[in-house]
Order: structure tokens, then C-alpha cells, then sequence
């Protein structure tokens, strides 16, 4: 406001007045007219300028210190905050890691668990075919020995039957043995009757067993099949129900998802509002701190400017007043000297014309000094007010930034709670497709188990076939070679005698027994015994 130093002012040195020395009178005459004030001799005016400048540059300091330390605060405000973000999302950075790196290495685990799990259902799958083939080589080869043993059987009772008939033959032929074995034969007729009732009686009871087993098979495979088709129901109905249950979680993941997402939205909502509260708040406070400043500026510039003109009112009363009696002095002096001295009145005219004058002089100079003064109190305004902006763009961009900072946490809290939810709905989907793999794996093995079961029994039923018809060209063989043993029967005619003879001094005994029944009796009948 003041240019020039703050120099402490110093009393003026008043000049002595002169004194007309009567004794020693001049050689001009003594006069008597107003003494003006020397130069840099209005010791008020100076000290009043002193104190107002001293006062102006403590408040200035002041006024420096507020705005330095409330720059200092709102930086050390912001370099907290900074610093708090920042720790915080190095954290948040450090946990998302760490959580990467487990679930990283928890879906290793997985995926290393669900090799070995493929490996052992691979090889236990392997083992179980070796095992089935296996059987099914095993029983082919029971079966084949079973079937060489029967047929050995069969060609020994064939060859014992054959030699049996041709002895009968031999028999029949022969005329001695005749009535002997009419006899007999009436007797084994009648003993292979009732064994031939008790033969189908048998055969018919085990026709009768046959059905019966081959109704408690079907009876078995029928309940079989049923429980199979509940035991399919069953999974069946177990896989909707995990598949409903996967879809009621992945429905609910969604809902939460949907909820997390509104309360989200909802929690942005409510701090948008209370931000912009308190932004609008803060700028209210602003502008009445504002207004407040200004009327505190207005009212200080008031002051001082009333105490200015107070100051000039009590200035002009007080020349004014020392005119009126410099002026009544100088018209009684006036008056003394033109009585005594006539001849003085041009040098009286020229002084009152010096007076005038000087008297315009500080007119002027006080003029001056009032418009140097406004001039000094308007840039001062303005020096005031353009700190006051600069102070309140300051606060409206650390306001902004501190605004811009919390939006861009928000919106990493928001990509955070994204990723986490999607990271949660892709487990979600792994774990539905790792079931629904094991499902469709389970399926498949059903399947494979089913078909092979059916190329197995499918493979018995041919085997079973190819026996039959083996057994066929057996019987067929058989019978060739029946009719070949026939017909060179008839070459061994000759031998019947000594048969005959051999015969009738067997049958010597009629309660003798027929081979066939020898035979027959080898086997259990349930039949009641034949009374004669």
C-alpha cells in the first residue's frame, strides 16, 4: 500500500521565534507576520501513516500465514489421502495377488486331481473289459471241455448200446433162443412200457421244471429290467434334481449378483448425494465466508477511509482555525504596521499573496494526496480479492481432485466387486461343467457296460446256437454211422451161433435181466414199482 520504508517519524525541531530586540535595533525595521510551518514537520500525520502501515503489514503477515497454512493443511490433506489410496490399493493389489496365485494353484490342484481321476476310471475301466473278456474266454473254454467230456460220454454208452444191439440182433436170430426169449420179451415189453410212462412222466415233469425255470429266469430278468429301469428313474430324477439345484444356484448367484450390483449402485447413489450435500455445503460456506471477507474488507476500508476524512475534518477545522487567527493576527498586525509604517504596504500586499498561495499549494497537495490514497485502497481491493480467488480456486480443485479421487476408488471397488462376482459365476460354470462331464462320463460307461452285457449274452446265445448245431451234426454223424454199423451187422451173420449158444447157457434162468433194463436201472425213477 506504502512505498516507500517503515522508518519510525521524529518529532519535528521547532524554529525559534524571532524576537524584536528593542535594545539593539536594525537597521530595518522589526515586523511581525504568520510564521508557516517548516517542511517534514507534520509529526502526526507521519505517525499516523506509521501505525497504519505497521498495522497493514501485520496483517498482511497474518493474512500470508492463514492462506500459507491453510495451503499446508489442505496439501497434508491430500497427501494423507493420497497415501491412504494409495497403501489401500496396494493392498487391495497384494490380496488380488495372493488370491490369484491360490486360485491358480487351486485349479492346478483341481485339474491334477481330475487327471488322476480320468487315469483311474481309464485303467479301472481297461481292467473290468480285460476282466469280462477274460470270462467270457474262461466260461467259452469251460464249455468246451464240458462239451468234449459229454461227447466222450455219449461215444462210450453209443459203442456199449451198439454192442448191446448187436447182441440182441444176434439173439433174435437165433431159432433156439426163440420161445425163451419171446417169453422174456413179453415181460420186457411190458417192464419198458411202464418205464417208457415213467420215462414220460419224467420227461414231462422235467418239461414242466424247464418252464418253471425258464419262467422264474424270465420272472427274474423282467424284475431285473424293472429295478434297472427304477434304479435309471432314480438317477435320472437325482440328475434333474442336481441339475435343478445347480440351476436354483446359479439363478440365486444371479439375483445376489443383481442385488449386489442395486445396493451398489444405491450405495454410489447415496454418496453422490452426500457429496454433492456437502460440495453445495461447502460452496454455501464459501460464498458466506466470501461475503463475509468482503464485508469484513468493506467495513475495515470504511473505517478507514471515515478516519481519513475524520482525520482531514479535524486537519481543515484545525487550519482553518489557525487561518482565522493567523488572519486576525496578521489584520491587527496589518493595522499596527500601517499606522506605523505607511510605507510597508507592498511588501504587507506581497506577503498576503505568498500566503494565498501557499495556501492553494497544500489544497493541491492535500488533493492529491486523497486521490493517491483512493488509488492505493482500490488496488489493495483488488490485490484482496484476487487472493481470495486464487484461494477459492485452490479449494474448488482440491475439492475436485478429493472428488475425482473418490469417484475413481469407487469405480475400482466397483471393477473389484465385478471381477470377484465373475470370478464366482466362472467357478460356478467350471464346477456345472466338470458334473456334467462326470455325468456324461457315467452315461457313457452305462452305456458301454449295457453294450457290452448285450454283445456278451448275444455272443453266449451264438455260442449256445453253434453248439446246438454241432450237437446236430453229431446226432447226424451219429446216425450215418448207426446205418454203416447196420449194414456190416449184416456181415457178421455167421457169428450169431456162437452168440446163441453162449446165450441159451446164460439164459438158463428166465428171471434173467434184459441189458436195456441193466441200463434203464441205473437211473432214479419216482414211478410206483410194477406189480405182474
Amino acid at each position: 500500500m506504502f512505498g516507500n520504508e517503515l522508518v519510525i517519524p521524529k518529532p519535528d525541531k521547532t524554529k525559534p521565534r524571532y524576537v524584536h530586540d528593542i535594545q539593539l535595533p536594525g537597521i530595518e525595521p522589526g515586523h511581525y507576520q504568520h510564521v508557516q510551518r517548516e517542511p517534514n514537520t507534520n509529526y502526526d500525520v507521519q505517525m499516523f501513516n506509521y501505525n497504519h502501515k505497521k498495522q497493514w503489514i501485520q496483517d498482511n503477515k497474518i493474512n500470508a500465514l492463514k492462506a500459507d497454512y491453510l495451503n499446508q493443511t489442505g496439501t497434508n490433506k491430500y497427501e494423507v489421502h493420497t497415501e491412504k489410496a494409495y497403501m489401500k490399493r496396494l493392498i487391495q493389489e497384494k490380496v488380488q495377488k495372493k488370491i490369484e496365485e491360490y486360485e491358480k494353484s487351486v485349479e492346478e490342484r483341481r485339474e491334477r486331481l481330475r487327471e488322476l481321476f480320468i487315469k483311474e476310471e481309464r485303467e479301472f475301466y481297461y481292467e473290468t473289459v480285460d476282466q469280462a473278456q477274460k470270462g467270457d474266454e474262461k466260461r467259452m473254454e469251460e464249455t468246451k471241455r464240458r462239451a468234449e467230456l459229454l461227447r466222450a460220454e455219449t461215444e462210450a454208452k453209443r459203442l456199449e448200446l451198439v454192442q448191446m444191439k448187436r447182441t440182441q440182433q444176434y439173439r433174435n436170430r437165433c431159432q433156439e433162443l426163440r420161445p425163451f426169449l419171446e417169453k422174456k420179451h413179453t415181460v420186457e415189453s411190458k417192464s419198458a412200457q411202464l418205464q417208457q410212462i415213467r420215462e414220460n412222466e419224467a420227461r414231462r415233469e422235467s418239461e414242466r421244471e424247464l418252464d418253471r425255470m425258464w419262467h422264474n429266469l424270465m420272472m427274474k430278468e423282467l424284475e431285473a429290467k424293472v429295478e434297472r429301469e427304477q434304479q435309471d428313474a432314480m438317477k435320472e430324477k437325482q440328475h434333474q434334481e442336481e441339475l435343478l439345484e445347480v440351476w436354483n444356484m446359479q439363478v440365486k448367484g444371479k439375483e445376489l449378483l443383481k442385488e449386489e450390483v442395486a445396493k451398489v449402485a444405491e450405495e454410489d447413489r447415496m454418496e453422490m448425494l452426500k457429496l454433492n450435500e456437502t460440495l453445495k455445503k461447502e460452496k454455501i460456506e464459501a460464498e458466506q465466508e466470501k461475503i463475509r471477507k468482503r464485508e469484513q474488507t468493506a467495513k475495515d476500508l470504511l473505517g478507514q477511509l471515515s478516519d481519513q476524512r475524520q482525520l482531514l475534518a479535524q486537519r481543515r477545522k484545525e487550519e482553518h482555525a489557525l487561518n482565522e487567527a493567523f488572519g486576525k493576527l496578521a489584520q491587527l498586525e496589518l493595522e499596527k504596521e500601517k499606522q506605523s509604517f505607511k510605507d510597508s504596504s507592498t511588501q504587507a500586499k506581497r506577503e498576503s499573496a505568498l500566503y494565498r498561495k501557499h495556501l492553494k499549494e497544500l489544497a493541491e497537495a492535500r488533493k492529491r494526496e486523497e486521490e493517491q490514497l483512493e488509488k492505493m485502497l482500490n488496488e489493495y481491493q483488488k490485490e484482496v480479492q484476487k487472493k481470495q480467488d486464487e484461494a477459492r480456486c485452490k479449494v474448488v480443485e482440491a475439492k475436485r481432485k478429493l472428488h475425482e479421487g473418490v469417484l475413481k476408488e469407487r469405480a475400482e471397488q466397483l471393477a473389484l466387486k465385478r471381477q470377484q462376482a465373475e470370478q464366482q459365476l466362472k467357478e460356478k460354470q467350471a464346477e456345472n461343467e466338470l458334473l456334467r462331464i462326470v455325468f456324461e462320463r457315467n452315461n457313457c460307461l452305462q452305456d458301454q457296460s449295457d453294450r457290452l452285457e448285450k454283445l456278451a449274452a448275444q455272443q453266449y446265445r451264438e455260442d449256445l446256437l453253434k453248439q446246438i448245431e454241432y450237437n446236430n451234426l453229431l446226432r447226424q454223424k451219429e446216425r450215418e454211422e448207426l446205418e454203416r454199423q447196420l449194414r456190416n451187422g449184416m456181415e457178421e451173420e455167421e457169428q450169431y451161433k456162437q452168440f446163441a449158444q453162449k446165450a441159451i447157457k446164460e439164459m438158463s434162468d428166465l428171471g434173467g435181466k434184459h441189458p436195456f433194463r441193466r441200463v434203464l436201472e441205473k437211473y432214479d425213477c419216482r414211478c410206483p414199482p410194477y406189480n405182474q
